[in-house]
């Protein structure tokens, strides 16, 4: 019997309901996006009623090498050209943090390292 379930697909629910569940604990009221794909998976309002546009990434490490890079490197995840325009904020997510990028964003004083 074969898998419906595709991993990578559930690594990336498990890291959103994180980063939601450590919000939601702060004190934010969290949104979700409906939809399976797009430039944005959350919205958030802070107790200080900021709002936050949040792309939530599972921290991956390289699997081949590069001219570049080695086996087992991070891979880098920066906004796309779209995701800067709209002040989106990535959240990465690995099994013992979550960072901002960019730090400089207001959401990384709530998050920290978290």
């Amino acid at each position: 019997m074969t898998s419906h379930i595709n991993e990578k697909h559930v690594k990336g629910v498990v890291s959103e309901l994180r980063v939601s569940q450590i919000l939601l604990e702060l004190g934010f009221l969290v949104f979700q996006n409906v939809a399976p794909n797009g430039i944005i998976d959350l919205i958030v309002i802070s107790p200080d009623n900021e709002t936050f546009r949040i792309d939530v990434k599972t921290k991956s490490k390289r699997k081949t090498k590069s001219k570049k890079r080695q086996i087992g490197h991070e891979i880098y995840r920066s906004p796309s050209k779209a995701q800067k325009e709209m002040d989106v904020v990535l959240v990465i997510v690995d099994s013992e943090s979550c960072k901002v990028h960019p730090t400089r964003s207001k959401l990384s004083k709530w998050l920290g390292t978290k």
